[in-house]
């Protein structure tokens, strides 16, 4: 009898251990996420010049226009050239900032929101950049609560991307802050130096027609890995 409990003792740490990852308070649950990409859902996507798609064939190819297309949403895409989180753009109006953008949104019904960016907050000081980011993300957040909110950041091709690096640090503590999923770009090295001549503009600033079905494609790729269920769920 002492050797079979001992068995027992031995292979439970085993069986225990399959079922220890804790969840991240700040992502949703597989199912509310692949539910919210699903084709047909209600989408708002917020952002800049690359939601824009500044830089593509009059601006057909961005990488919003083409996630969209490929995935069936009814979406509303909401994009601001030089715009951020706390940059008002080229025409210097607070109400172009994500955060005023997404109040003007309010009326809308969402499924799912996604803010991309923003490279264009390159000036702020990482303080003020994460606290504008907390603030726009929670509001997204409290406004649209049964809307599932992932935030993306900057995904500029190389050289640039390099010099993002603080921004995309901001912006990711904001979103921890705010309880909202922040898919990092710069960190998974979506662009790289050998992949950026092929995706960016002669501006090094912006993406071809190329990279931007580079990034939908990238950024698609990312929500359906957030759908897939994780250990944690399968517990229950």
């Amino acid at each position: 009898m002492a050797l079979g409990v001992a068995g027992l003792l031995a292979v439970l740490p085993a069986v225990s251990n399959a079922c220890q990852p804790v969840p991240d308070p700040a992502r949703v649950s597989s199912s509310r996420m692949a539910a919210a990409v699903a084709p047909g859902s209600r989408v708002l996507i917020v952002g800049d010049s690359y939601t824009a798609g500044s830089g593509s064939t009059r601006s057909q190819h961005s990488w919003a226009r083409d996630l969209v297309d490929a995935r069936g949403w009814d979406a509303v895409i909401d994009a601001g050239p030089g715009t951020g989180y706390v940059n008002t753009g080229p025409m210097r109006a607070s109400h172009l900032t994500f955060g005023s953008r997404i109040a003007q949104d309010a009326t809308l019904h969402p499924d799912l929101v996604i803010v991309q960016g923003s490279q264009n907050d390159w000036v702020v000081p990482e303080p003020q950049l994460q606290a504008a980011a907390e603030a726009t993300l929670d509001r997204a957040r409290r406004q649209w609560p049964n809307a599932v909110v992932v935030a993306f950041g900057p995904s500029a091709p190389q050289p640039r991307a390099e010099s993002t690096k603080g921004i995309s640090d901001a912006v990711a503590a904001g979103a921890r802050a705010a309880g909202v999923t922040y898919i990092d770009p710069l960190a998974e090295q979506w662009f790289t130096a050998m992949n950026s001549g092929s995706f960016a503009t002669p501006d090094g600033q912006h993406l071809n027609d190329a990279g931007y079905r580079y990034l939908a494609d990238k950024v698609g790729r990312a929500l359906d890995r957030l759908a897939e269920p994780r250990p944690h769920e399968q517990c229950r």
